[in-house]
């Protein structure tokens, strides 16, 4: 079994859910996802920081919704959004 998160297969990457040795296993995967994510639940999903997150906010990259003046998202559109910036091999 690999020790990688990824591995190659013929010049594509692989994407494994595999656990990797040390890694947490808590962290949420689309499927665990709640239906209404926080500014943290984000951020740790994506594995980028909450002060990206407000990058993608404030650029209106991402769509969310203010409830009073607490910023969520939709699980349907972060998996949207995921899916709408993937960028394939031939285009790097």
């Amino acid at each position: 079994m690999p020790s990688a998160r990824g591995s190659f297969l013929q010049g594509e990457r692989v994407v494994t859910q595999m656990a990797v040795e040390g890694a947490r296993s808590s962290r949420p995967t689309s499927d665990a996802l709640p239906d209404v994510l926080t500014v943290p639940d984000l951020a740790e999903f994506l594995r980028i920081s909450e002060k990206s997150v407000y990058a993608l906010i404030s650029g209106k990259h991402i769509t969310h919704v203010r409830v009073l003046r607490r910023v969520r998202f939709l699980k349907t559109d972060v998996l949207r959004y995921v899916q709408e910036n993937r960028v394939s091999a031939s285009e790097e």
